[in-house]
């Protein structure tokens, strides 16, 4: 692209649209992380209840097998996710420090965004129970919700594994 190409695309898209742009492009992405996840999670449980169903046992390692591939298509898939909600995510990051740094959305720093859940969590502290401070402190934590589902991705393809093992050790 010459610099007269790029200069014009620039001149048409000032800095607030691309940032809308990123902004629903990225929530666009996670959007379509949960649609993924909630298919293979499903194709996952079919498999799942046709296995420990099924009467005929010549099926069962050709069921485990494929609830193994569709478990490992799954995880492969969660990663690539990731991988675009992570770019997308610091596009926003590098438009929003150039036109508007104040904002500190998805460029603040760890402390602020630590601050800023600390502050909304103890909002209501005053009526809180010991078991929702308990969970409050865990939210503190920010246990990751794409990490938790690829992990479980990965738990479903290592126990698809585990039951062919069993399967063809208890067969032989």
């Amino acid at each position: 692209m010459s610099d007269e190409v790029k200069e014009e695309c620039k001149s048409r898209l000032d800095g607030l649209e691309a940032y809308k742009i990123a902004l629903d492009t990225r929530n666009m992405e996670i959007g379509l992380f949960w649609q993924r996840s909630n298919y293979f999670l499903v194709l996952n449980a079919a498999l799942a209840i046709g296995f420990f169903r099924l009467a005929e046992n010549k099926y069962v390692i050709l069921l485990a097998t494929l609830g193994a591939l569709v478990s490992f298509l799954w995880y492969q898939v969660n990663l690539g996710s990731k991988y675009w909600q992570s770019r997308w995510e610091h596009r926003l990051k590098l438009k929003e420090e150039e036109i508007a740094p104040e904002l500190q959305y998805f460029s603040a720093d760890w402390d602020v965004i630590q601050k800023d859940v600390e502050e909304s969590l103890n909002y209501s502290h005053k009526n809180k129970g010991k078991f929702q401070k308990w969970l409050d402190k865990e939210t503190l934590k920010k246990p990751s919700v794409s990490y938790n589902m690829t992990l479980l991705s990965f738990i479903f393809l290592i126990g698809w594994v585990v039951l062919i093992i069993i399967r063809m050790c208890s067969s032989g």
